[in-house]
């Protein structure tokens, strides 16, 4: 027998001849001087597109044989520097090597075709996973994750609270079992692969396993007059269901709870079914806004309580509470309220609550309210007037000195009357207040 006839038996590629002509790096459009990681890529891209499965042109097999070839040589620095200098990796001939021999890239081979096809891979003499389902060691499958929406109020989102989702997930049919026969009929051995769910071939140093096209990785076929009627035969049905789930306290606009198993079981194989994932919608509160875990509300507040001070009822997510403002109070002032945010997420630890003070000014007066305002005005720019006058000029500091000094005679007798002038002035606020209130 030939050598190539030899070779061809135990599994190698006898092809010396051949390989001194190829030019590797060519094949896989990489520069004599490229790296590893540069000639790894190529392979990769180039493996992806040629592979059999994948391109369905008439070249495409050999083509990939040639780069399988080409990667085997130039990933191995010792294989590459013989291919330089005498044009092969295997100056010999290339009859060396057992059985799968050749193929040092077969691991990363692996990784591609099973991320491609999903099958199972081996080398020359190595296992693959067995059939799908009505047979054992069957080809795992894992079914699809679904999502669900759920729509909760603010306070319930802070607060948590349990709800439910309709879902209608791909389960086994119940008539059948899933097996896709009618009660009473039997599922047939697959002729194609004989029971195995496997379909094998060999593609360069490695068999390749993949589901059977005949009977889908079932290992068993069934006539169309034995069918299930519920499920076409196919096994599988949807089913419309609710599910309860349960919005955990802090729970935030756009948060995905996972519901493990609820999801699809595989479409075909045995295998565990997907997940759920329910997407919260959190409807926006007319009081709150929310940043992550701390809250905050805009207070108006009458402009005499931020003057005089006092305590005011403010909303929060548990309840109105009192809340003491400082006299002087100014607009745009922020308080913080420690604790009275929303609770974190998996911890016992809550956000904080923030004030918005805004000073809320009175647009209609009543004629003792003026005046009171305009006794204030005229007791503080009178007082300020003169310090100005008397930093400007000399001379009318003196006239103003006199008017001021007939004012304050003036005053004099009404602090004597009334305990000071602005005792007097918080006392009339505290009047326009309550004339305010009433």
């Amino acid at each position: 027998r030939s050598a190539a006839q030899c070779s061809a038996r135990r599994g190698f590629h006898a092809s010396g001849a051949r390989r001194a002509a190829d030019d590797y790096y060519g094949i896989l459009g990489v520069k004599r001087e490229a790296s590893q990681s540069e000639i790894k890529k190529a392979y990769y891209q180039l493996a992806k597109k040629y592979h059999p499965d994948a391109n369905k042109d008439a070249g495409a097999k050999d083509k990939f044989i040639k780069i399988q070839e080409a990667y085997d040589t130039l990933s191995d620095e010792g294989k590459r520097r013989s291919y330089d200098q005498f044009g092969t990796a295997d100056p010999t001939g290339g009859m060396g090597g057992g059985q799968g021999a050749g193929f040092s890239g077969f691991e990363n081979m692996e990784d591609i075709l099973s991320q491609m096809f999903g099958g199972a891979f081996s080398g020359m003499g190595g296992r693959a996973r067995g059939p799908g389902r009505g047979n054992t060691g069957g080809f795992m499958s894992v079914g699809e994750d679904i999502e669900a929406a759920v729509t909760v109020s603010f306070m319930e989102a802070v607060s948590g609270a349990k709800t439910s989702v309709t879902i209608t997930p791909v389960v086994q049919c119940e008539p059948c079992g899933g097996l896709g026969a009618r009660k009473g009929a039997k599922r047939q051995t697959c002729k194609t692969c004989r029971g195995t769910g496997q379909a094998m071939f060999q593609m360069g140093g490695f068999h390749v396993a993949q589901p059977c096209p005949e009977c889908s990785g079932e290992g068993s076929t069934i006539s169309a007059k034995d069918k299930c009627s519920a499920c076409q035969g196919r096994g599988r049905v949807r089913e419309r269901k609710t599910v309860p789930v349960e919005i955990p306290a802090g729970c935030d606009n756009g948060m995905r709870i996972k519901l493990s198993g609820l999801g699809d079981v595989p479409i075909e194989g045995a295998g565990p079914a997907g997940d759920l994932y329910v997407r919260v919608r959190v409807m926006p509160s007319k009081t709150f806004r929310r940043k992550g875990s701390d809250i905050y509300y805009d207070l108006e507040l009458p402009f005499t309580t931020a003057i005089l001070g006092g305590s005011v009822r403010v909303p929060t997510v548990d309840g109105d509470v009192e809340v003491k403002v400082r006299a002087g109070t100014q607009p745009g002032d922020e308080l913080r309220l420690r604790a009275k945010g929303v609770r974190k997420i998996n911890s016992m630890a809550r956000g904080d609550q923030y004030l918005n003070l805004n000073v809320k000014l009175p647009t209609d007066l009543s004629a003792r309210q003026r005046r009171l305002i305009e006794e204030f005005a005229d007791g503080g720019s009178s007082s300020s007037s003169g310090k100005d006058c008397d930093a400007k000029d000399s001379s009318t500091a003196d006239k103003s000195t006199d008017k001021d000094s007939g004012e304050h005679t003036d005053g004099s007798s009404k602090e004597q009357k009334g305990g000071g002038f602005f005792s007097r002035i918080k006392k009339d606020f505290e009047s326009f207040k309550k004339h305010s209130d009433k």
